[in-house]
């Protein structure tokens, strides 16, 4: 089974690993993980080389096309970004045991929507299935902040 260091906060909220009662740093698995990975590859700058991460907050923040236009684009680099995520999982797959839980088997749903009460930030909710058939859901803010 893998595992990654559990992270509090996001971006515009400074990350952090947490550690334990312990002393250790945490680690999530199975279901946890999958969550956390997905909010990293979403939340995360594209990289051009790996193409990891997406460009959801350059393309949500700052431009002046129809807000139809740009959630659309914006839900459909989500998607890809998933895509990818679901193929670095293959591929760790193949070379370390990784649950059922922590694999990405499906994308239920994409919807991004403009806050109502503060039109500049945006709500992110992504649903998805794991292997294991446990629906993860998640989501989160994007602000221009």
């Amino acid at each position: 089974m893998s595992f990654d260091f559990k992270i509090k906060g996001g971006p515009n909220r400074g990350a952090v690993l947490v550690i334990g009662v312990d002393g250790d740093l945490q680690k999530v698995e199975n279901t946890e993980k999958l969550t956390q990975d997905v909010i990293k590859i979403a939340i995360s700058p594209l990289n051009p080389r790996t193409g990891y991460g997406s460009l959801i907050s350059k393309t949500l923040i700052g431009n002046v096309l129809p807000m139809d236009f740009l959630v659309s684009t914006a839900e459909n680099q989500i998607n890809n970004c998933l895509n990818n995520l679901q193929k670095l999982q293959k591929e760790q797959s193949s070379r370390q045991l990784v649950s059922a839980a922590e694999q990405l088997a499906a994308i239920q749903q994409v919807k991004i929507e403009r806050n109502q009460t503060d039109f500049r930030f945006f709500e992110v909710v992504i649903k998805v299935l794991a292997k294991d058939f446990s629906t993860v859901s998640t989501q989160f803010s994007i602000d221009p902040f």
